[in-house]
C-alpha cells in the first residue's frame, strides 16, 4: 500500500508538471509551437517533453511514450536539461539506469517536479529509504502544495520499523513540515514506538515545536510507554531522567501527562489562575469527578503530601486527593481538610509512575462546591 501511494504522489508531481508546462511565457505556454520554431532548442523541447506525460496503468506508473522523443531532441542540445533526464530515467526498465540518470539530475539540481517524481519512483524501486524520504522532504520544500498528499505519505512510512532511523537525521534539521507530521503521527497509537525511537534518537538540542512534544506525550502516555514518555519530558527539562517529584508541583499545564490536566466538562472545571499561583475549582451540586490530574515519578518511599487551600469549611470534605497506578488496582485517596492539609500515603504504590488526581464530588441538593487550590507539596 505505501508503495503504490508513493507511486501514486510520483504520479501527481509529474502530472502536475505537465500542466504546469502550460503556464507561464512562450515556451512554457505554447511548448509544442516553442518547439516547432525552435526544433534544436533544449527549453522548449524539455517543456513539451514534460507537458506529454500520462498516467499510466492502475499500478501508478507513469506513461513518457510521448514524451521521450522531445526529452531525447533537450538531451542532443542541453545533457544538463535535468528534466529531460528525468524523463529518460522514467523510461527505463532496467534499474541500474534509471539510477544512474536519475543521480545525473540530482547532481545538477534538485528542483523540478518530473525529476522529484523520478527520484521517489527510483527510491521505491530500490528500497532505499534515506533517498525516499529525503526526495519526500525535498518535494514538500519545493512543493508545499501537494502538502496534504504528502504528509500522510510521509507518516505511513514511520510504520515500517525499518524507516524509523532514517527519520532522524531528517527531523534533525527541523523541516517546516514537522509539526505537522507530529501532530499526524500522534493520532496513530501504532506508530508510538516509532515515534519514541525517532523523537529520542533527535540531538538534544533540536528544535521540536511545543505542538510537536505534547503530541508525541499524549500518544505516548496513551499507549502506556510512560517510561518513554518520561524521557521526553525529562529532555524538555534538560535533565538525563525525570526526578521523584518533591517540594510544591505547581500548576503548570504545558506538557501534558508530566504536568496538570485540568478537565472542564460536565457541571465541573479546574482553572489556573492568570499568574499560576492557585488552581479556581468549582463543582456545581448534582456533579462530580475529576478536576485535575497529573503524572508523578514516586521513588519507592512512603509519600506525604502537603495541601494548601482556601475552601470553604463546607467544601473541604467533598473533595479529595487521589494516587493510582496506571497498570494495577493500587489506588489510595484522602479527603481534604483545614488547611493546610496533610496527607500520608498509607497503601503501597507498586508503581514507578502514578496519577495524582483532584476529585470532588457535589450530591444532588448540596451546596455547589467552590474555592482555591493554593498549592500542593510533596515531602
Amino acid at each position: 500500500m505505501r508503495k503504490i501511494a508513493i507511486l501514486a504522489l510520483a504520479t501527481v508531481l509529474a502530472i502536475g508538471s505537465a500542466s504546469q508546462a502550460f503556464s507561464n511565457a512562450v515556451a512554457d505556454s505554447q511548448p509544442a509551437i516553442a518547439a516547432q520554431l525552435s526544433p534544436f532548442a533544449a527549453r522548449p523541447q524539455q517543456k513539451l517533453a514534460t507537458s506529454l506525460i500520462e498516467a499510466g496503468a492502475e499500478d501508478g506508473s507513469l506513461d513518457v511514450s510521448a514524451a521521450l522523443p522531445h526529452a531525447e531532441a533537450a538531451l542532443d542540445n542541453d545533457l544538463l536539461a535535468t528534466e529531460a533526464l528525468a524523463v529518460m530515467a522514467l523510461a527505463q526498465d532496467d534499474p541500474a539506469a534509471r539510477n544512474t540518470l536519475v543521480d545525473a539530475a540530482l547532481a545538477v539540481s534538485r528542483r523540478g517536479r518530473v525529476l522529484n517524481s523520478a527520484a521517489l519512483v527510483a527510491a521505491t524501486a530500490n528500497g532505499d529509504t534515506d533517498t525516499l524520504l529525503a526526495a519526500l522532504n525535498r518535494s514538500l520544500l519545493l512543493y508545499p502544495s501537494q502538502k496534504e498528499a504528502m504528509i500522510p505519505l510521509l507518516v505511513e512510512q514511520l510504520a515500517d520499523d525499518r524507516m524509523a532511523p532514517a527519520f532522524i537525521p531528517l527531523l534533525d534539521t527541523n523541516p517546516d513540515w514537522a509539526e505537522e507530521f507530529w501532530v499526524a503521527v500522534g493520532a496513530r497509537e501504532e506508530l508510538a514506538q516509532n515515534a519514541a525511537t525517532v523523537r529520542l534518537g533527535l540531538a538534544p538540542e533540536s528544535a521540536v515545536s511545543r505542538e510537536s512534544d505534547r503530541a508525541i506525550l499524549r500518544l505516548l502516555s496513551r499507549t502506556g510507554r510512560l517510561q518513554e514518555a518520561a524521557q521526553v519530558y525529562a529532555r524538555l527539562r534538560g535533565e538525563q531522567q525525570l526526578p521523584a517529584q518533591t517540594g510544591s508541583l505547581g500548576w503548570q499545564n504545558t506538557y501534558v501527562p508530566f504536568d496538570w490536566q485540568f478537565y472542564d466538562v460536565g457541571g465541573r472545571f479546574a482553572r489556573p489562575a492568570s499568574d499560576g499561583e492557585s488552581l479556581t475549582i468549582s463543582v456545581r451540586a448534582g456533579y462530580g469527578g475529576v478536576l485535575a490530574r497529573r503524572l508523578v515519578r514516586l521513588d519507592g518511599s512512603t509519600s506525604f503530601f502537603e495541601v494548601t487551600h482556601s475552601l470553604d469549611p463546607a467544601s473541604t470534605s467533598r473533595v479529595r486527593l487521589t494516587l493510582e497506578c496506571p497498570d494495577s488496582d493500587a489506588r489510595w485517596s484522602d479527603t481534604f481538610s483545614r488547611s493546610p492539609t496533610g496527607m500520608r500515603v498509607d497503601v503501597p504504590m507498586p508503581c514507578e509512575y502514578a496519577w495524582l488526581g483532584i476529585e470532588a464530588r457535589a450530591t444532588a441538593g448540596s451546596q455547589n462546591i467552590s474555592g482555591q487550590i493554593l498549592d500542593i507539596k510533596r515531602m
